[in-house]
């Protein structure tokens, strides 16, 4: 049975994630560059740093007439759907089917050696089998990934608040387009990490058997193509937003400030 309390918990805990990470990212953001006189444009290079291999595919689908939106809409929608394929891998860290195809990752994802960085994240210190501290982590990771997002989004907006001498401009390079994308690529991860709660609440408590099957049950009951529909289209519209919404208030901003 599709637990909505678990899914809506997990999505408040990936914005939760998102907002704290991106108001101390900000901050620390503005004190690099007033306290410490670190060049604006030096930390944009490294907070845009991931998102960069993008601009040239951009700068090709324009030539040929593509609308940037499109590439956006088409550039998030992937790494959605790259984030929700964490859930459905989860059954490659069962220790009980290491035998089963593709037999040699299974292997690879179970493991045996104790990976010790991974005691350092939260929670996992008392997970005593490897595979499952592996699981709980693989599970984690749309929560980790909302905390880089934040951490690149609140830099962002703090060195372009600094070089064009504009809080307004600042946030305003995010928020129009923002307010749909973040919540949806909080929603696309909330039905990965909606396991990791799962696996939180139960490891320890049950055995790995009935673990793997309670992840199991939880993954067939997920409205899957329902939930798909939904990041495509907020995902179709941010990205419009984003290359011609954003861009043209950015734009007359700019042009008001010189």
């Amino acid at each position: 049975m599709f637990r909505s309390s678990l899914f809506c918990n997990a999505w408040l805990r990936l914005l939760r994630a998102y907002f704290v990470s991106f108001a101390f990212s900000f901050t620390a953001g503005i004190i690099l560059i007033t306290v410490l006189g670190i060049a604006p444009e030096t930390i944009l290079e490294i907070s845009t740093k991931r998102v960069s291999y993008v601009f040239p595919i951009l700068e090709a689908g324009a030539s040929y007439g593509i609308d940037e939106g499109i590439f956006l809409f088409v550039w998030n929608t992937l790494g959605a759907c790259i984030t929700i394929s964490f859930l459905y891998t989860a059954p490659l860290f069962n220790p009980q089917n290491i035998s089963n195809f593709p037999q040699n990752m299974r292997k690879i994802f179970c493991g045996r050696k104790r990976m010790k960085l991974l005691c350092f994240l939260p929670g996992c210190l008392p997970i005593e089998e490897e595979s499952l501290r592996r699981l709980y982590v693989w599970l984690m990771i749309p929560w980790l990934g909302m905390i880089l997002l934040g951490m690149e989004s609140g830099l962002t907006v703090a060195t372009a608040s600094s070089m064009f001498e504009s809080y307004l401009i600042g946030f305003i390079s995010l928020i129009p387009h923002g307010i749909i994308e973040i919540p949806t690529i909080a929603f696309a991860g909330a039905i990965t990490f909606s396991a990791h709660l799962l696996v939180k609440e139960k490891v320890g408590k049950v055995g790995i058997g009935e673990l793997f099957k309670a992840i199991e049950n939880y993954t067939n009951s997920v409205p899957l193509q329902k939930y798909i529909l939904i990041i495509i289209v907020c995902l179709f519209i941010a990205g419009l937003v984003e290359a011609h919404i954003t861009n043209t208030m950015l734009d007359s901003l700019l042009a008001s400030n010189g």
